[in-house]
């Protein structure tokens, strides 16, 4: 999908190219790395920060239960040879049981930790799209293109409206915080 849109953006360029003789003094070009306002950006930077926390609890679960795991294949195998073969049994039966439900745990958690992640992201980047939208027609922009899927080679520095959005994102974001304390 990446590439598709590289090749969009890439595609566009050289139309844009091969007709700016025609109009060049009424194109403005710009450019915006999202990639980069959405991890600094304040929203994204507490986002990314909530995740850790609560990746860091899940994973404290998850050893825990590893531990709990190991302590108990070490008891099979070394009170094995004295149990009775029901005893063995069972207890094996058992380790395979929560051996099964710790890697079903395990998989989960990072479905979901990854969910969490895609949804957070998804909403700041439609703010920050939006944001985008204004800053352009406010600055007169023809075109504002993502530098971050890699379909932009080259552009000026001059053009790149990336920290003007992420203080126009945190500035907002900071005014509807302080509209909520009313």
């Amino acid at each position: 999908m990446m590439k598709k849109m590289g090749l969009v953006i890439l595609a566009a360029a050289v139309m844009l190219a091969a007709a700016a003789p025609a109009f060049a003094k009424e194109t403005k070009i710009g450019h915006a790395n999202l990639q980069r306002a959405l991890n600094e950006c304040d929203a994204g930077v507490k986002a990314k920060a909530q995740l850790e926390d609560e990746a860091k609890k899940l994973e404290d679960e998850l050893n825990a239960q590893q531990e709990d795991l190991k302590k108990m294949k070490d008891e099979i195998d070394k009170m094995g040879a004295v149990w009775n073969k029901e005893t063995k049994d069972a207890k094996e039966a058992d380790f395979r049981t929560r051996s099964e439900d710790f890697r079903k745990k395990f998989m989960d958690y990072g479905d979901e930790l990854n969910k969490k992640k895609q949804d957070r992201e998804n909403l700041i980047i439609e703010d920050l799209r939006s944001l985008v939208d204004e800053i352009a027609k406010k600055k007169g922009y023809s075109y504002v293109f993502e530098k971050s899927i890699g379909g932009l080679l080259y552009a000026p520095a001059s053009d790149d409206i990336t920290d003007e959005i992420i203080k126009a994102y945190n500035k907002r974001a900071n005014k509807d915080k302080d509209k909520g304390k009313e």
